[in-house]
């Protein structure tokens, strides 16, 4: 159990500037504690290129987030707290804080997240309503991202449960002092009353068109399966389909007429392999096989995700592995795995060599296990 002090040192790391959810956890593996890892942190930034020092957040800025929690009743639950969801804790980009209002609880439950597009039909919104109903009598957690449209219908499908049974999850791309869509503050209010609303950036976050696409790995990651009610092409909740698989969650998809622009998403999903569903029974027959495969055993520790520890290497053999990754990737996103096995490098060298140019500000990390050069 961290004590006060260490888990506001686990939000001073969290909160500096340039450490993703990634570095966070590689950094937590190199020095152990978040208190360790901040006294290296501009060491690992001056070897990745960088010339000034990196911002570290300071105890005011954690102390005002704490206030802010009092003053909004949230609870503020880090990655290394016992109580963390486990199936989100198996992910490799964990967030490292949780902002939450409502009954936590509902994440050690099983969970089903159902997505789709904002402009939803009337039939894809009274589908989502129904199958989330459905499935929350069956004790199933319906998550969701709160957006327009089918999300909204989940949520509402799932409020309208027998009490004690199933719930609803809303994962927002804002802070939780902060309501989007406006025309949601109703259902927002409701959820924090009988749900769980959770968000992953602090008070005060500006808010940023790049936040919702990376809150959708939350809502995958707590979620035994997705399930994609209606989506273009190009929507975020492909986005949220292309991460559950890579979590390895089941994919389902409901179809739709092939004229319909928002059938082309499900539709597509089918064709690659989505489970194609009608009625809430073709999900639960699948989750069902899953428990009886037991596939989703849940982890008892936080380092249940493989980061490599920091090994023994010397400054020149850093210096030419850094060389060799940083002329290695481009502007378009490579993922780690093929950089490994391109550059031949060892992945504790790789993984070292990543977050010197993380803090650097020279990379960015995508979804997927995936990064690209920054170009001043």
């Amino acid at each position: 159990m961290l004590s006060e002090q260490q888990k506001k040192e686990w939000m001073q790391l969290a909160f500096s500037e340039n450490v993703g959810p990634i570095t966070f956890h590689n950094l937590l593996s190199f020095f152990c504690t978040p208190k360790e890892a901040l006294a290296h942190i501009n060491e690992f930034a001056r070897r990745g290129g960088r010339t000034r020092e990196i911002k570290i957040a300071d105890e005011r800025l954690v102390d005002e987030q704490l206030k802010m929690a009092l003053e909004f009743n949230t609870q503020i639950v880090v990655s290394g707290d016992k109580n963390y969801p486990k199936l989100l804790k198996k992910t490799t980009d964990m967030p490292p804080v949780l902002f939450v209002r409502g009954h936590f609880v509902l994440t050690q439950k099983s969970a089903i997240a159902l997505v789709g597009t904002r402009n939803a039909s009337l039939n894809g919104r009274s589908f989502a309503r129904h199958l989330a109903l459905d499935l929350a009598q069956h004790d199933y957690v319906i998550v969701s991202g709160m957006a327009k449209g089918i999300d909204t219908a989940a949520h509402e499908g799932a409020l309208g449960a027998d009490i004690g049974m199933g719930g609803t999850i809303a994962i927002v791309g804002t802070p939780l002092n902060e309501v989007y869509p406006a025309e949601n503050e109703g259902l927002f209010k409701e959820i924090c009353n009988r749900g769980c609303v959770i968000s992953e950036l602090p008070f005060g976050s500006p808010t940023s068109p790049q936040n919702f696409p990376r809150r959708n790995r939350i809502i995958s990651g707590l979620s035994k399966g997705v399930c994609v009610i209606e989506a273009q092409a190009k929507s975020g909740s492909l986005i949220t389909a292309r991460l559950a698989k890579e979590q390895d969650r089941l994919l389902f998809a409901v179809p739709g007429f092939p004229l319909d622009a928002r059938s082309e998403g499900p539709n597509r999903l089918i064709k690659q392999g989505a489970y194609l569903i009608e009625n809430a029974n073709d999900v639960l027959h699948e989750l069902e096989d899953l428990t009886n495969q037991h596939r989703f055993s849940e982890p008892d520790i936080l380092d249940n995700i493989i980061i490599p520890s920091y090994p023994s290497v010397t400054d020149n053999e850093l210096d030419k592995a850094r060389t060799i990754i940083v002329d290695s990737l481009s502007s378009q996103p490579t993922g780690i795995d093929e950089l490994i096995r391109g550059t031949e490098l060892t992945s504790q060298i790789v993984n070292i060599i990543l977050v010197e140019l993380e803090l650097a500000g020279r990379i960015e990390r995508h979804p997927g296990g995936r990064v690209s050069l920054l170009f001043s």
